[in-house]
């Protein structure tokens, strides 16, 4: 698949790219949804995006990673939009995934850990579980975030410590240090 009017080298600069981002995007979409699949299907998104924009990026207007997250966070947002409309129209039901049957422990404890953070990453606001699965799973920088979101670097400072302060709560791990 290649984007529109692209040549070879803007085809090899795109797969570069790709191979580059795909995890950190991955990693990104997979705890803003909470869902292998729907993060699989996100990240589709988001690089079909990419290519079909790749010719209109401005070096200019950023670096090409904080574009690409810009593309994320907005695909993010379209697929939580259409979701909604679906779940308040009625027309998507709900089913519980099979139990895949007995699992090693240590897979198991990997499965729960990452269900509660999942759930504690579910009870911050839109905001911060944004702001957090940027830094996070998308190892942006408190800098690149404020700009890729219109906010103070200081302000995702803030957002940062109170989420973490919160997640941290939620799981239980604040111990002897909480003030």
């Amino acid at each position: 698949m290649h984007g529109p009017d692209m040549d070879e080298s803007q085809v090899q600069e795109f797969e570069a790219f790709y191979e580059r981002s795909f995890a950190k995007v991955y990693n990104y979409a997979r705890h803003r949804t909470g869902s292998g699949t729907e993060a699989d299907e996100l990240v589709s998104e988001v690089f079909t995006r990419a290519l079909e924009g790749w010719h209109r990026y401005d070096p200019a207007a950023g670096e090409r990673g904080a574009w690409l997250f810009g593309i994320a966070r907005n695909a993010a947002a379209d697929r939580f939009r259409r979701l909604r409309r679906r779940l308040l129209g009625g027309l998507l039901e709900l089913f519980d995934t099979p139990d895949p049957g007995p699992r090693p422990p240590e897979a198991a404890a990997r499965s729960e850990d990452e269900r509660r953070l999942q759930a504690a990453l579910a009870a911050l606001d839109e905001r911060a579980r944004d702001i957090v699965c940027l830094r996070y799973y998308a190892d942006m920088t408190n800098r690149a975030i404020a700009g890729l979101i219109g906010l103070t670097e200081g302000n995702v400072a803030v957002i940062l410590f109170r989420s973490l302060k919160t997640l941290r709560r939620s799981l239980g791990e604040e111990g002897s240090h909480a003030g």
